[in-house]
């Protein structure tokens, strides 16, 4: 059995005053189109960033429908406006060879550890908490 490994996404702390947020958030419907990109990087974090699921050695790319499903909060029109705007600002990308849809910049968003390292650095950090609690002897 593989070990399970965890991701996460990284946002900076400017994230929504990058220019693209900004231009995004002053759009009708800016909000829900920042809250499916947050959802899309989620969901591609443990995908290298792409918007497609492989069932076997099929590689089904994501469409709208699929979106809209895997989100349950955004219906057809929100995520085809959505998707061409990421595409505009640079958000995503269609990869030429596959037309699979990316993330952009995925690399430096996600983050990833497993499960045993997760356990090693918790154990480090209370050996490292000990340490710092143990009163220490001067030796003269």
């Amino acid at each position: 059995m593989a070990e399970k490994k965890f991701y996460w996404i990284k946002l900076k702390t400017d994230f929504y005053n990058s220019p693209e947020m900004d231009y995004i958030m002053g759009q009708k419907n800016g909000c829900q189109y920042i809250v499916l990109y947050q959802m899309l990087c989620l969901q591609t974090a443990n995908n290298n960033g792409e918007l497609a699921s492989k069932v076997g050695e099929i590689i089904m790319p994501y469409n709208v429908d699929k979106i809209v499903r895997d989100t349950k909060y955004f219906d057809q029109d929100t995520v085809l406006v959505a998707l061409e705007l990421f595409k505009k600002l640079g958000l995503i990308y269609e990869q030429e060879e596959s037309g699979i849809l990316r993330i952009a910049n995925h690399e430096q968003m996600v983050g990833s550890e497993t499960a045993s390292a997760e356990r090693k650095r918790k154990e480090r950090s209370i050996k490292k908490d000990k340490k710092a609690d143990t009163p220490r002897i001067e030796q003269k």
